[in-house]
C-alpha cells in the first residue's frame, strides 16, 4: 500500500476493505478525501483506478493511471492496469504497449510475458504470442495451467508449438 497520512489511515483501510470486499461503489463514496489530500493523493488515486476498473469505467481509471505514473513503485501494477483497461475499450496495440514497457523494464516478469501473449494472440500476432507465452510459463509453471483454458489464447490452439507448450511438462529444479 502506499503510505498513507496518520489522521487518514482508518479512511484508507476502510476503502480498501470496501474494493476487497468487491464493493467498488462504497469505495467511491468515500475516497475523495483521500485524493483531496496532496500526501494522500497518490494511494487514493490508486484506489479510486482499482475502483473505476471493478465498475467497468475504463476510461476514467486510465485518467487516474496517467497521474500515477510519477510513483516509480506502481510501475508493473500501472502497466498491468493501463492494459486491462486498454484491451476493454478495445485498444489492443495500446495494451500490447503496455506489456512491452513492462517485460523490457522486468524481463522476469511472469505475468508480463503472459499478458503480453494474450494481447499478442488477439492481434493475430502468433508468433511473437507462443513465444512470450513460452517465456512466461518457463517463469511460472502454474501459468501453464491458466493457458490451457485461456479464451485469449484460443487463435494458437491449431499452432503444433502451442499444443507442445501444453503437452510439456514441469521440470524439478
Amino acid at each position: 500500500m502506499i503510505p498513507v497520512p496518520q489522521p487518514l489511515r482508518r479512511l484508507a483501510e476502510e476503502v480498501d476493505g470496501w474494493l476487497e470486499l468487491k464493493c467498488p461503489e462504497r469505495a467511491l463514496e468515500r475516497i475523495e478525501v483521500l485524493v483531496a489530500d496532496p500526501d494522500a493523493r497518490a494511494a487514493g488515486l490508486a484506489m479510486r483506478v482499482r475502483a473505476y476498473v471493478g465498475l467497468a469505467r475504463h476510461d476514467d481509471a486510465l485518467q487516474d493511471i496517467e497521474e500515477l505514473r510519477e510513483v516509480e513503485a506502481l510501475a508493473d501494477w500501472l502497466d498491468l492496469c493501463e492494459a486491462w483497461c486498454r484491451k476493454r475499450i478495445a485498444d489492443l496495440p495500446g495494451a500490447i504497449r503496455c506489456m512491452e514497457r513492462l517485460v523490457e523494464r522486468n524481463p522476469k516478469s511472469d505475468i508480463g510475458h503472459y499478458n503480453l501473449g494474450c494481447y499478442l494472440a488477439l492481434a493475430g500476432q502468433r508468433d511473437r504470442a507462443i513465444d512470450e507465452v513460452t517465456i512466461a510459463c518457463g517463469l511460472a509453471q502454474e501459468l501453464r495451467e491458466h493457458a490451457r483454458d485461456e479464451p485469449d489464447l484460443d487463435g494458437l490452439r491449431n499452432d503444433a508449438r502451442f499444443r507442445e507448450l501444453m503437452r510439456a511438462r514441469p521440470t524439478s529444479d
